[in-house]
Parts: C-alpha cells; sequence; structure tokens
C-alpha cells in the first residue's frame, strides 16, 4: 500500500517533496542523521499497471467500437495521458527506505581537515 515514508532510525517523515528530489541510493535523515538506503524500483509498478491497464482497455474499445470518431480517439488519447500521468505522480509513494548496516550509519563529516 503507498504510503509516506519514515526514517527507519528515528521515524522522522518524509513529504512528497523531499522524495522526488532524492538523488541516489544513499541519504542522510534530516533529522537523526543517520544513513539509510532508498529504494526506486518499486516506483515502476505504478506505471506499468497504468500502461498495461490502458492497452487492455484501447485493445478493447478498438475491437468492440465498429466506428471511431476523431471525438472519441482524442478522448481516449486523454484518458490514456491523464491515467498516465496520475501513475508518474503517484510513483514516489512507492520508494521505500532501508536501514543500512553499522558500518555504513555514521554521517560523513563533511568538515574534516585532510
Amino acid at each position: 500500500m503507498p504510503k509516506y515514508q519514515v526514517c527507519p532510525y528515528c521515524w522522522a517523515k518524509y513529504r512528497y517533496k523531499d522524495v522526488i528530489s532524492f538523488k541516489g541510493k544513499i541519504q542522510e535523515c534530516y533529522h537523526c542523521k543517520k544513513r539509510f538506503a532508498v529504494k526506486k524500483i518499486y516506483r515502476a509498478v505504478p506505471i506499468a499497471i497504468a500502461c498495461v491497464l490502458m492497452v487492455i482497455v484501447n485493445l478493447v474499445l478498438f475491437n468492440t467500437v465498429p466506428d471511431i470518431g476523431k471525438d472519441t480517439f482524442i478522448f481516449i488519447v486523454m484518458l490514456d495521458a491523464s491515467v498516465i500521468l496520475t501513475a508518474f505522480v503517484i510513483s514516489p509513494l512507492f520508494v521505500r527506505f532501508y536501514k543500512l548496516p553499522k558500518k555504513m550509519q555514521k554521517p560523513a563529516d563533511k568538515n574534516k581537515k585532510r
């Protein structure tokens, strides 16, 4: 079930905007400063389901309706576009956060002098 994600360590909540802006596979919590893994592979699930569903609906419509006019065709295209756009909008809800092993949890010291 899609839901907004929380830090696996301190349960700090991440907003939709935060999840979209993640770059890379490892992130640092804004609250507890511990690092966690981000799995974005599940973002493809709603997009794939929407595409398969729309292909099936289009095939059924094109094979059952004898004469498809210009208005009907434009409606079908707009419906397809809106369903796929909705799938892209909800796909960040399928991102998952996981704990890292102990040796990788420590935050990087950015102020360390070399």
